[in-house]
């Protein structure tokens, strides 16, 4: 079992990000934390910023923040687990890796996403950078 477990969580896949905090909860010690995880991408670099109106980037984190929550509210409530909720910008894998160090994670539990055609066979490409860079283990649910 883990006491610390990092599940980065991509809201925008309905019913997918339910099956990687399921996989996360039955590999999370009982008095074990998970650390939920949400990238936004993109909007602090200086030419995408410069697109949208001063406080865009902030309303936008507040409902990740928000919808993070609820998820978390949801999905967790009967584990009994403690979780810790986190929303960073940049690019998503660094981001994973970066975030897993700082909290000092012991496993990472992540999905792999749908891929088309003859990528069906690989993992998605955050999910391979991660599991290539990673120095802890990476739980990957396949989607």
């Amino acid at each position: 079992m883990y006491n610390r477990i990092l599940v980065p969580v991509d809201l925008s896949e309905e019913g997918f990000a339910d099956q990687v905090i399921k996989h996360a909860t039955e590999v999370c010690d009982p008095d074990g934390t998970l650390i939920l995880l949400t990238v936004i991408s993109g909007y602090q670099m200086p030419l995408v910023g410069s697109f949208f109106p001063e406080g865009t980037f902030d309303k936008a984190t507040h409902a990740v923040e928000k919808q993070l929550k609820q998820f978390a509210d949801e999905q967790l409530k009967h584990s009994g687990l403690h979780f810790e909720l986190e929303v960073k910008e940049g690019s998503r894998a660094d981001v994973i890796l970066e975030q897993a160090t700082q909290h000092r994670a012991e496993l990472i539990v992540m999905a792999s996403h749908k891929q088309a055609g003859l990528d069906q066979v690989l993992l998605g490409s955050i999910a391979n950078k991660v599991v290539n860079l990673s120095p802890l283990p990476v739980l990957v649910v396949k989607g």
